[in-house]
């Protein structure tokens, strides 16, 4: 279909991934990045591109281990880009992974899946998934 997408997990930021092909993504690590504007954006520019290439549905999943609150406010930001292709009409599930003891990811996910209504959005208590 289009261009894979990836970018490599650094210290602060986690891995990130887009294949067209199978119509996964994947983002996985650590993320606090020293400019979370700057890596957000070029990870919204990507999924915007995805979408313009005609890919009519998504399944992400997102394994983060730790992320600060510049990078919650991203990431809500990115959900709520995501809520809207699936109101447009495409098929979009977030399987969201998290260590069962991590009570602040699960009330993080919990409260912005609550504002969703297309976005497909699943929590998942293990990060061995």
């Amino acid at each position: 279909m289009g261009q894979n997408f990836f970018l490599a997990a650094t210290s602060r930021t986690p891995e990130v991934s887009i294949d067209p092909d199978t119509h996964s993504a994947a983002m996985s690590g650590e993320c606090y990045p020293e400019d979370t504007e700057k890596f957000f954006t070029e990870l919204n520019r990507a999924l915007s591109d995805y979408f313009a290439q005609g890919a009519s549905s998504l399944q992400l999943e997102i394994k983060l281990v730790y992320f600060n609150s510049s990078s919650a406010r991203a990431l809500m930001e990115l959900m709520d880009s995501l809520e809207q292709r699936a109101a447009d009409g495409a098929k979009i599930e977030v399987r969201w992974f998290h260590d069962e003891d991590d009570d602040v990811t699960k009330d993080f996910v919990e409260d912005i899946a609550a504002d969703y209504r297309n976005l497909d959005l699943v929590l998942i208590p293990t990060l061995d998934s």
